[in-house]
């Protein structure tokens, strides 16, 4: 697993043994944070453990400064070109799921599953 940042902000990537790649983001992402986002998420799809779909884990994540948008921007554009055929989003907070929404609307991915959740039951999904 890699993990960037700290307890209270930050992303992980992992490959649960149910299949699929694992990103998991929390906090106010800091302007180091975002600008590492896309190039980690996507290099760990590339990597040998490649898998065809992705689960953004982003209910802990609070809503992103600029920085932080222009990063899911970047992975978003980055999808196709990964093989990344199924990708879900888990959120519960409704002013990010409104931004995250919006940005996979304007990056025209619509291949984009939304799961709302208010408890840790989706974590490992």
């Amino acid at each position: 697993m890699q993990r960037v940042g700290d307890e209270t902000a930050g992303f992980s990537v992992d490959f649960p043994l149910t299949g699929g790649t694992l990103v998991t983001a929390w906090g106010f992402w800091s302007v180091e944070i975002a600008a590492v986002f896309s190039t980690s998420v996507g290099a760990a799809c590339r990597g040998p453990q490649r898998r065809q779909s992705l689960m953004l884990d982003m209910r802990e994540l609070k809503p992103m400064r600029e920085q932080g948008q222009q990063a899911v921007r970047d992975l978003l554009r980055l999808l196709p070109s990964l093989g990344i055929s199924r990708v879900s989003v888990l959120t519960t907070n409704p002013l990010t799921k409104l931004q995250l929404v919006r940005l996979a609307t304007e990056m025209g991915a619509g291949n984009i599953e939304w799961i709302s959740a208010t408890n840790s039951l989706g974590r490992d999904a």
